[in-house]
């Protein structure tokens, strides 16, 4: 995008990224990889404040909605003497190919009058218990 690095609307490459906050301020690239292994972020983007020095927040993109919401069991993990907090950014949806019944459940808010789309409503709602926690989280911010 047009903004500097130290913008918190981070579009991510994949649409399935994970926001990270309290880092430590000497935190890398390198350093982030190494704490989510053994996982393999395809995209890592360190914010930084308008005076250049690391915000303490970064957001990581994985290839997949699987891959996010595992990286999400390293909430609250610390990085050196700091814990880090983490809030998905990710949807069964996303840019991934073949969701979990994703757009049939969401055929669900526009009107449930007809039984076949509630019908798979169900199995979004079984997809979407699974990370609740974390979407709550990450709509929050």
């Amino acid at each position: 995008g047009s903004g500097g690095p130290d913008t918190g609307n981070h579009v991510s490459q994949t649409g399935h990224s994970v926001h990270m906050r309290g880092l430590p301020f000497s935190a890398s690239e390198q350093d982030i990889l190494e704490f989510f292994k053994p996982l393999n972020p395809v995209n890592v983007v360190i914010q930084y404040n308008d005076d250049g020095r690391a915000s303490g927040k970064s957001d990581v993109d994985f290839a997949t909605h699987e891959e996010a919401k595992e990286a999400m069991k390293k909430h609250r993990a610390s990085m050196q003497h700091r814990y880090i907090e983490l809030f998905l950014k990710s949807t069964t949806g996303g840019q991934s190919s073949g969701g979990f019944g994703g757009a049939g459940g969401g055929g669900n808010y526009s009107g449930n009058s007809s039984g076949n789309n509630y019908d798979s409503g169900n199995s979004y709602g079984m997809g979407s218990s699974g990370y609740n926690m974390g979407s709550g989280m990450g709509m929050s911010e």
